[in-house]
């Protein structure tokens, strides 16, 4: 009986006190727009366990109204969900044109602003507490991280400054006013990422290094023996130079149990999407030398220097860090076959 009793003389001093100070000091006047503006003042949500709820729902209430920014009423409503969709259906249930509420944690109180006039954004202001975790905050920290939050609420209202939702895609901006975005309420979008990397600008002439495998056909002097067939690593690097539009042409040497030289002509195949990047190409390769046997296969897989063989090939490139990471597949055709697979990166000059 104690605990609830002095709850809810915390409760009636937290409104009793809120109200006088937004009644002596608070001072916004009202814009042209004020008596057509609809402001439902949901319920709050209380985390913590000093069951305050329904009075900063309250106290939320008679600071909008003091305003003079809003026709402003409580309605008996739980916000049901931070989606473009579900924000929109509440706007109907609650029959206005904005909506706010009050969200109390044990470290922090936050106020949020929602305007059916920006269908895709919303305003929330943050203020954490200094009270160390474990022990209960005080009616005076509560009181002043309500005043602050709802005064940059309102600022930022009056100033129209807003900030997208969670997952909604606005209207194009820079990297650097997404980077402002607000991230304590929200997961991190993944695609913002990708979006700022793959900003960065492709020059002209860039390198290459890749590891992967290779699988190719062994020639044998033997009329009467069969295809076979063998594999090993590859360590390859490249060279290339971009040209206008999505063309580029590029040379580079294969190391296996053979080392080969090639040379490629790449067309970018357009995704719409800029944070990943597909591509043909199409090139040929020569055998330059046979610096090592394949173990099971000694003594067969000897293809003659100077052989040729062309073909096409397909990659896929995501930017990461500066360097484009890519994974790449190449068939050559000829007198002997050859498929090369790979992955590493690439780097402009």
């Amino acid at each position: 009986m104690e605990v609830h009793s002095t709850h809810s003389k915390l409760q009636m001093w937290l409104v009793a006190v809120l109200y006088c100070w937004l009644c002596l000091s608070l001072t916004v006047s009202a814009t042209e727009e004020n008596s057509e503006n609809r402001l439902a003042i949901l319920n709050s949500m209380d985390k913590t366990e000093l069951s305050l709820g329904q009075s900063l729902q309250e106290a939320l209430g008679k600071a909008a109204a003091n305003t003079n920014l809003f026709q402003t009423y409580y309605a008996n409503y739980t916000l049901s969900g931070f989606g473009d969709a579900e924000i929109q259906a509440d706007f109907k249930k609650v029959g206005s044109d904005l909506m706010s509420y009050v969200y109390l944690e044990n470290s922090r109180l936050s106020i949020f602003l929602f305007d059916s006039g920006h269908p895709k954004e919303f305003i929330v202001s943050s203020q954490k507490f200094t009270t160390p975790d474990g022990a209960t905050v005080s009616s005076e920290e509560i009181q002043l991280a309500f005043r602050t939050a709802f005064q940059e609420v309102i600022s930022s209202y009056v100033a129209k400054e807003y900030q997208g939702l969670p997952g909604a895609q606005p209207e194009p901006k820079t990297i650097a006013e997404e980077e402002s975005y607000d991230t304590q309420f929200v997961a991190a979008d993944v695609k913002k990422l990708y979006r700022e990397l793959a900003s960065l600008n492709d020059r002209p002439f860039y390198v290459g290094a890749n590891v992967g495998m290779s699988r190719f056909e062994t020639l044998s002097s033997s009329t009467t023996s069969g295809k076979s067939y063998a594999s090993t690593v590859n360590i390859g690097g490249l060279l290339g130079y971009r040209f206008y539009g999505p063309f580029s042409a590029e040379l580079g040497a294969d190391f296996f149990t053979h080392f080969m030289l090639h040379s490629e002509i790449r067309s970018q195949i357009p995704l719409g999407q800029k944070y990943i990047k597909l591509s043909a190409s199409f090139g040929g390769a020569r055998f330059m030398s046979q610096p090592t046997e394949n173990l099971g296969y000694a003594g067969t897989n000897k293809i003659p220097q100077g052989t040729l063989v062309y073909g096409p090939g397909l990659g896929i490139e995501i930017p990461l860090l500066g360097v484009n990471i890519r994974a790449e597949g190449r068939y050559y055709l000829g007198a002997t076959t050859v498929f090369l697979g790979t992955y590493g990166i690439v780097y402009s000059l």
